[in-house]
């Protein structure tokens, strides 16, 4: 099998506040950050930062060499949280979305 999957959930008083998932591809050693989103009435909190670093850990298990992630070039609030993070923009794609936004590549090494 050459694809992982994991989806990943954030609680507080039972309720869901936040998912990520995020993507293992054995054939080149990496992880892709597929969704990750937390409730707007939770945000700033480290919510965020915790279920990327459980996405983390959980491609590192699986043998990742390097997290990626693409957002929007002006998601202000989700490049916020990357560099905050140690992630560095490795690329982009004028492409990607039908909108017309051009697309942010960010990369960690683990």
């Amino acid at each position: 099998q050459n694809e992982k999957c994991r989806f990943f959930v954030a609680e507080e008083n039972g309720e869901i506040v936040g998912f990520g998932r995020v993507h293992i591809y054995k054939w080149n050693r990496s992880a892709y950050v597929i969704n990750l989103l937390v409730d707007a009435g939770y945000r700033r909190r480290g919510i965020g930062s915790l279920l990327l670093k459980t996405m983390e850990d959980f491609a590192m298990e699986n043998g990742a060499r390097v997290i990626m992630f693409d957002t929007a070039i002006d998601n202000i609030p989700a490049l916020n949280l990357y560099f905050k993070n140690g992630f560095k923009i490795c690329g982009y794609n004028e492409k990607l979305y039908d909108n017309a936004k051009t697309a942010l590549y960010l990369a960690k090494e683990l």
